[in-house]
């Protein structure tokens, strides 16, 4: 499709060597746009990648990155973007989007899918929202005292508690402190009543993003043992706080806190513009609030949903049967529930 001298293609990623390079210097996109995140769904999960490229006189402007999920369980579908909280087009403007978005629909039309979900997408604001969250954003700065001057007095005083307790942080690239993150993300999981990311998935992580300088982990530990974790993501100026876990025996230490202040003093020392806390349940006050207390920006992002049967973005009610899963779940061996996540995930996306 083309308008002026603009142009819509598909492309496949793995398949465009020069595709983060073309990404950064358009000066737009975050790590989930990335070459690297498209390998680590295909390989753990077989995703199709779809990615819409706009173009004009061969000069790459913007692009669309779906996935194309096929499932004999949930169906077939595209989505923008399996795994991400966030990611929207690479547009300048609306009319852009509009060529991207025409050209998305008249492919999911012809592939025979049932509907396409589109997570934060800045320019269907004015669409019905399928799915709402709060997002957090902080802005990084060069000046640790200013970062520091920001916090909630409770957030600060607990980042002092877990040093004093003798919590230390070890900031890392090996896929040895992925896998021991590993652990505590099976805990946590089972603790809010979900299966964990197979383990694979994990490590994919490590190979084709942390290992390639797109990401790191942070990882506290009291007396050799590890009992909380953060895995970041960063792709040009922005990073991304992906993953948290810790073991709740040990909350008393306030931990998480330390993890984060060291996670947010290293992005900064490492040139990054700003840092991405991700989405937050709407009622999930305990983590708002947390979120909160770091001087982060705290907007909405909206999930949409075009519905290829009824022709139109499409509000669906809340699935009452989730809360029942997730009650039933929390009581589940990590085993139990790791086996659960191999299936289950790659039906998800």
């Amino acid at each position: 499709m083309s308008a002026t001298n603009k142009t819509v293609t598909i492309v496949n990623p793995l398949s465009y060597p020069q595709w983060n390079k073309l990404l950064h210097a358009s000066g737009h996109g975050t790590v989930f746009h990335t070459a690297n995140w498209a390998r680590v769904l295909v390989e753990t999960y077989h995703y199709h990648p779809v990615y819409l490229m706009l173009t004009e006189q061969e000069t790459f402007c913007g692009c669309l990155p779906i996935m194309e999920v096929d499932s004999i369980f949930t169906g077939k579908r595209g989505v923008c973007l399996s795994f991400s909280d966030c990611c929207g087009a690479v547009a300048k403007n609306k009319e852009e989007f509009r060529m991207l978005l025409e050209s998305v629909l008249a492919l999911g039309g012809m592939s025979g899918w049932r509907y396409i979900q589109f997570r934060g997408e800045q320019y269907l604001a004015d669409q019905a929202c399928d799915e709402a969250y709060a997002y957090h954003e902080l802005e990084l700065l060069s000046d640790e005292a200013k970062m520091h001057s920001r916090l909630r007095k409770g957030t600060s005083s607990s980042i002092r508690k877990a040093e004093r307790e003798g919590v230390t942080i070890t900031i890392s690239q090996s896929l040895d402190d992925i896998l021991g993150f590993y652990r505590l993300h099976c805990l946590t999981r089972r603790r809010l009543g979900l299966p964990p990311q197979p383990s694979s998935f994990f490590e994919k992580l490590h190979t084709h993003v942390i290992n390639e300088n797109l990401g790191f982990t942070v990882l506290a530990r009291y007396k050799q043992k590890t009992v909380a974790g953060l895995i970041c993501l960063n792709f040009a100026d922005q990073a991304v706080w992906k993953y948290g876990a810790s073991d709740d025996t040990y909350k008393h230490l306030s931990a998480n806190n330390l993890v984060l202040w060291e996670t947010i003093k290293a992005c900064a020392a490492r040139g990054f513009r700003s840092l991405s806390m991700g989405r937050t349940d709407l009622d999930n006050d305990g983590l708002i609030s947390f979120k909160n207390g770091w001087g982060a920006t705290k907007t909405s992002v909206g999930y949409y949903r075009y519905d290829f049967e009824s022709n139109g973005f499409v509000s669906r009610s809340k699935n009452s049967r989730k809360i029942q899963y997730q009650k039933i779940l929390r009581y589940l061996p990590v085993d139990v529930l790791r086996v659960i996540g191999e299936f289950a995930y790659k039906h998800i996306g």
